[in-house]
């Protein structure tokens, strides 16, 4: 008995149990009871069915994808420029020695689940290692591509779709064939061959009204690609119509959200986004280290970065102001703030100064033998454009500014709390503050990109350093890989990961190459 008829049967019991534990019962308020926990039980069974069937489908099992962790720290971060990638070195498999720094790399991709659909829709995606019974040859293909640009995408996407539909090599078609003798090796052709087939024996139409809708999708369309990828007239785009749902992928309570970045152990974050199933967009973040300099009350005083660029702030009164009822905030009334940068050009200093700046945030745990003012204020200063720092003639604290930090302090200490092993009261105090100080450093300055265009890049190395300090959380308790050899640099190899969806029922997974489209 298979695993999948094992699970239909169950299913069916279970369905009959829950109907008779429904019958009419003597009190209307058990009755209700009752009939949640039967629609409670069905959609458990619906959803074990649905897991199993794909696992005795598809070779590429999400439950053993080994996924990232996802980074709800950079939840809203979106770059505002974007290194060039091309001016990284290659790996003879396609991958990137990554520097410090933000990049884009649009990469063609692939199907690895037949009979989902082909457009994401809003959801975003998580990020994962290749894994299951096709891993090695599938990252093999993936990787080796990069080496073929003469071989058509369309070549190596009809090769995967017939290894995955668990047709042996020596009956494709010709050109999938040959492409398979470039991008795999003579052993692996032969075990491939000699494999058993990744599909279950075919089930009684009986048994596949029994599974829930999206499994029974997935199963017709796994097997009429079996059949379809074993003739040799096959076309690619009959194998297609076959292989992807026309459509957008509904979207469902258990969606990943769209932007949402993956830390990857080797201390950088990824995400992707992807319009169809062909092509993907990876988008990475190499955290920059930033020294921190703080004075003896515990403000942020400069930042000092890895090519001789700075900040200084310089406060206007070393009391710090709290609110009655937000005491983890404290602010401090800033005179100046100065940011050095150097002109990769010319070498020339470049300066930028703002002055009587108002204020700045601060976690006020992180200040240090400050004998803390309490005060009460009206709410008469609001300027919408500056969410942290604001500039105005009197001392007036905007509560709701003040609000929104404390919020914002709120989040961060309650992700960290739900890590395995949660960072200290230091780490945290430094994240806050960071973001803190990187805001209202913004702020100050009001439109970067119309007063000063060289703030950009600036504003963009900030973001990075508070990149690092949420890296620093995010590593804790988790084992990092060997870096690149001889270089300390990390390595993305695009072959090697996998963008994979939150629900296994309707979303694409895909798989990348060194390839760009």
């Amino acid at each position: 008995m298979t695993l999948v008829t094992t699970l239909i049967r169950s299913f069916a019991m279970l369905a009959a149990a829950t109907a008779i534990i429904a019958a009419p019962p003597a009190a209307a308020q058990i009755g209700g009871i009752l009939n949640q926990a039967k629609k409670r039980a069905e959609q458990e069974a619906k959803t074990a069915a649905e897991t199993t069937v794909a696992k005795a489908i598809f070779p590429l099992e999400q439950n053993n994808a080994n996924l990232r962790r996802m980074s709800l720290l950079m939840d809203g971060y979106a770059p505002q420029s974007y290194n060039d990638m091309s001016a990284l070195e290659r790996t003879a498999t396609g991958g990137f020695l990554l520097a410090p720094g933000t990049y884009r790399f649009p990469s063609q991709s692939y199907c690895l689940k037949p009979g989902a659909y082909g457009q994401p829709g809003g959801a975003g995606y998580m990020s994962g290692e290749l894994t299951g019974k096709l891993a090695h040859p599938l990252r093999d293909i993936l990787a080796n591509s990069y080496g073929h640009p003469d071989i058509p995408r369309n070549d190596i996407q009809g090769l995967i779709w017939s290894l995955i539909a668990g047709v042996n090599v020596s009956a494709m078609k010709p050109n999938y064939q040959t492409a398979a003798a470039a991008l795999l090796t003579p052993q692996q052709i032969i075990a491939l061959n000699g494999a058993d087939a990744f599909v279950p024996p075919e089930l009684s139409s009986r048994a596949l009204r029994k599974l829930p809708r999206s499994a029974r999708n997935a199963y017709n369309a796994h097997q009429r690609l079996r059949r379809a990828a074993a003739r040799p007239d096959v076309s690619f785009d009959e194998l297609e119509r076959i292989a992807i749902r026309e459509g957008v992928a509904p979207t469902t309570d258990d969606d990943v959200p769209s932007g949402r970045w993956s830390w990857h152990p080797d201390g950088y974050f990824i995400r992707y986004s992807s319009r169809g199933y062909s092509t993907a967009t990876a988008e990475i973040v190499v955290p920059e280290a930033a020294e921190v300099i703080r004075d003896i009350v515990g403000r942020i005083t400069e930042l000092r970065f890895a090519n001789g660029d700075s900040v200084l702030t310089t406060y206007a009164d070393d009391t710090p102001i709290s609110g009655r009822k937000y005491r983890g905030v404290v602010a401090f009334p800033v005179a100046r703030v100065e940011i050095r940068s150097t002109d990769p050009a010319t070498g020339a200093v470049r300066l930028a100064v703002a002055d009587q700046g108002g204020h700045m945030f601060f976690n006020s745990d992180s200040i240090r033998g400050a004998a803390l003012q309490t005060r009460q204020y009206r709410h008469a200063s609001f300027a919408p454009a500056l969410p942290m720092l604001w500039q105005t003639p009197i001392p007036v604290i905007d509560i709701g500014a003040i609000n929104e930090a404390n919020e914002r302090r709120e989040y961060i200490e309650e992700r960290a709390r739900r890590m395995s092993e949660p960072p200290s009261s230091e780490d945290i105090d430094d994240l806050t503050d960071m973001g803190h100080y990187s805001d209202g450093i913004e702020a100050a300055f009001g439109d970067a990109s119309d007063r000063y265009e060289w703030l950009i890049d600036h504003f963009e190395r900030q973001n990075r350093a508070l990149a690092y300090a949420t890296s620093l959380i995010e590593s804790l308790g988790e084992d990092s890989e060997e870096p690149a050899p001889d270089t300390g640099l990390p390595v993305w190899e695009p072959s090697a990961e996998s963008a994979l969806p939150a629900r296994e029922g309707y979303a694409q997974r895909l798989g990348l190459s060194g390839r760009s489209w």
